[in-house]
């Protein structure tokens, strides 16, 4: 494996993906301390300021139920940073693991993992998120809150994400479980898990850290799709999509309701895919 020293150094020449890399450790930071730094209740109305404009008392100005949209941002932030990270760990888990699987081990492993995949492939787009969401959210809510509510929005969502993880990594256990060192493992008589544990796991890692962080962006965006159909987090929660769905109405009136999460949902976008292609290029010097 390579050298820690030489993975940073490699990153910081990839000028996009390490400016990235600050934009998102900024917007992780804003999202986790935000409330210590502002602390107002994205709840708190305020019916002497409805729909005002941007003041020192409220930097982003307030909605028309006088929520600061400041700190409403904010807590949006944390949600959908939230959502996609819950995604993520899925996505890692169930999708590295079944990846490794069939990869390393093939015959019936492989051919159950890869047709489970395909079936869940040929759903187009955010279809089958759409539909577990729209089937299960409501009874979800009021049975088990709206805590509850956020895992259920990002389980859909890695329903239909975990398999594209699961075929990336399968590709490269398939190209590891022939090398040298692997065949040496095999040889001394190392255990199947110990090799999987051992040789392919750290060999994978940078793959699976590199897909996560690309696919960070699709969680992000499944989730305001969501929010959008209105099948994504339900108030008093919020999250960037639904403030967008929330003030598209006034955007004649306070245009900022809608420019603030917008812009931060393009943010977020951008940030992660330059990030992700950074760190890619870092792993993986030679395949740019």
């Amino acid at each position: 494996m390579r050298r820690p020293q030489s993975f940073w150094r490699r990153l910081r020449r990839s000028r996009t993906g390490f400016a990235s890399l600050i934009v998102v450790v900024l917007l992780l930071a804003a999202a986790l301390l935000g409330p210590l730094l502002y602390p107002i209740s994205p709840a708190l109305t305020d019916f002497g300021h409805i729909n005002a404009a941007p003041s020192l008392a409220h930097p982003l100005g307030t909605d028309r139920l006088g929520h600061d949209t400041l700190a409403r941002l904010i807590a949006g932030l944390r949600v959908s940073l939230l959502v996609a990270g819950v995604v993520e760990a899925i996505n890692i888990t169930l999708g590295g693991v079944l990846g490794l699987l069939a990869g390393y081990f093939g015959g019936w492993v492989d051919l159950v993992i890869s047709r489970v995949a395909d079936l869940l492939f040929a759903f187009p787009g955010l279809l089958l998120a759409i539909l577990v969401a729209a089937v299960f959210g409501q009874w979800v809510t009021e049975h088990y809150g709206s805590l509850a509510r956020l895992v259920l929005v990002a389980a859909s969502i890695s329903l239909v994400s975990w398999p594209l993880m699961a075929r990336y990594v399968r590709g490269q256990t398939l190209s590891l479980r022939e090398r040298d060192f692997v065949l040496a493992a095999r040889a001394m008589g190392q255990s199947e898990l110990g090799i999987v544990r051992h040789h392919l796991l750290p060999n994978v890692a940078g793959l699976v850290i590199t897909a996560a962080t690309l696919d960070v962006v699709s969680a992000i965006v499944g989730e305001a799709t969501l929010s959008l159909l209105g099948l994504g987090i339900q108030s008093p929660a919020t999250s960037i999509g639904k403030m967008i769905v929330e003030a598209t109405p006034q955007i004649s009136q306070n245009a900022l309701l809608v420019l603030a999460p917008a812009a931060t949902l393009a943010l977020l976008v951008l940030a992660f895919s330059f990030l992700g292609d950074g760190l890619r290029q870092a792993f993986d010097p030679d395949g740019r």
